[in-house]
């Protein structure tokens, strides 16, 4: 059982026992004034003395196991259901609360892994593969959307490097684009992408012998 459900159940049951001892001590500590009042001298030890004394003991314990509702239903989230004024029903949705919080919390640290089902399962390349045969190519893009809606859900982590891969992309994005208006050299050819400049003559005019040998050059061997 989790720790919040048996918190939930001490809490109802001190609130019961809070309840007996808070009453039958009132009534106590009432019995032995009373009685008091009617004996010739109440300061002599007596009956009145041991009720007195048994309901304030009551009373104390009783305001010893009292724990506030509404700091415990802080303490889980749950300060929308203190409006409910039946009891019993408010302790039902305490219980159906938490077990949905006991769930996502359980979810959470160990999500459930989804592998993708493929009624067909794999052909091992027997339907267009014959030995001694050319295998006739096959569409990437056609075969891929086979499989797709095959995944499951993705979890909280995935969904979040998916939105910062997305973002870096952008970034990127802008920062290639924005290094291609600045190039000198594209701008001196008055073209705009990089893969226009490699259909002019630029990189035959400035070839350089041994220039992808210096580029692969580490620091080390530079030194």
């Amino acid at each position: 059982m989790d720790d919040s459900v048996k918190e939930l159940s001490r809490f109802k049951f001190r609130k019961k026992v809070y309840s007996v001892f808070l009453i039958v001590g009132i009534i106590l500590v009432t019995l032995g004034i009373i009685s008091g009042m009617v004996m010739p001298d109440p300061l002599v030890f007596g009956n009145h003395i041991l009720l007195l004394g048994g309901g304030l003991l009551g009373v104390i314990i009783g305001f010893i196991l009292y724990q506030d509702e509404e700091i415990f239903a802080q303490k889980f989230d749950m300060t929308h259901l203190l409006d409910i004024t039946d009891k019993d029903e408010r302790y039902e949705a305490y219980i159906e609360h938490l077990s949905e919080w006991i769930s996502s919390e359980m979810r959470e640290e160990n999500p459930i892994l989804m592998r993708g089902v493929d009624p067909s399962g794999p052909d091992w390349g027997k339907t267009d593969f014959k030995l001694g045969q050319k295998p006739i190519r096959r569409d990437a893009i056609a075969e891929g959307e086979k499989y797709s809606g095959m995944e499951g859900e993705l979890t909280s982590t995935e969904i979040m490097v998916e939105g910062a891969n997305k973002r870096y992309a952008k970034m990127a994005q802008k920062r290639w684009e924005l290094a291609e208006s600045n190039d000198p050299d594209m701008i001196e050819y008055g073209v705009e992408r990089l893969g226009d400049l490699v259909k002019t003559d630029y990189f035959e005019k400035n070839a350089q012998d041994g220039i992808f040998s210096d580029t692969a050059k580490t620091d080390k061997d530079s030194n």
